[in-house]
Formats: C-alpha cells, structure tokens, sequence
C-alpha cells in the first residue's frame, strides 16, 4: 500500500464507508488542531488524527491540546499512522 497520510485517510473512509458508517473529511473552521476525520457506526462514534505511515508525522502542540481537550470531555479521539491502526477503528466500529 502507498504510503502517503493521503492514502491512509482515503482508505479510512472508504472501508468505513463499504462496512456501512458513516465517514466525513472534518474542517473545523477557526479550530486549528481539530481531528481529521469523523467516523460513526452502530452508535459508536471517534475522531480520528491521521498521521502518515512513513513514520515520520507527528503532532502539532495544537493537535495535542485539542486531543486532550476533547478526550477530558469523553471524545474517543484516535491518532492512526498506520494500516493496522486503521483497520482496527474500522473493526471497533463495526463490531457491535
């Protein structure tokens, strides 16, 4: 697989998507920081922080405190940086 946080993130949503979620691109506008994507499915629903796989992304100071921010409020809020990691958010969504 191609290795590109672009990549990854499509094939996030793509595989959400086919196992019947719900996947959004996420722009918060005014929120720097704010996770990339929004999954949903079977009543579960997670942020997501797309990092490329190579290995070599890593979290701004804003993504951090945003994390933190939503995770103190009870946001399931995931940084996925590889296939593994991302398959399985989609398992977890999917296994209810």
């Amino acid at each position: 697989m191609t290795k590109t946080e672009k990549n990854l993130q499509d094939y996030i949503i793509r595989n959400v998507n086919l196992r019947g979620g719900v996947s959004r691109k996420v722009e918060a506008v005014g929120h720097t920081g704010f996770p990339d994507l929004f999954l949903a499915h079977k009543g579960r629903l997670v942020l997501v922080e797309v990092k490329s796989p190579t290995g070599k992304g890593r979290l701004a100071a804003k993504q951090e405190m945003e994390i933190k921010r939503l995770t103190a409020v009870g946001v399931d809020v995931r940084v996925i940086d590889s296939y593994e990691g991302a398959d399985n958010v989609i398992d977890y969504l999917a296994d209810v």
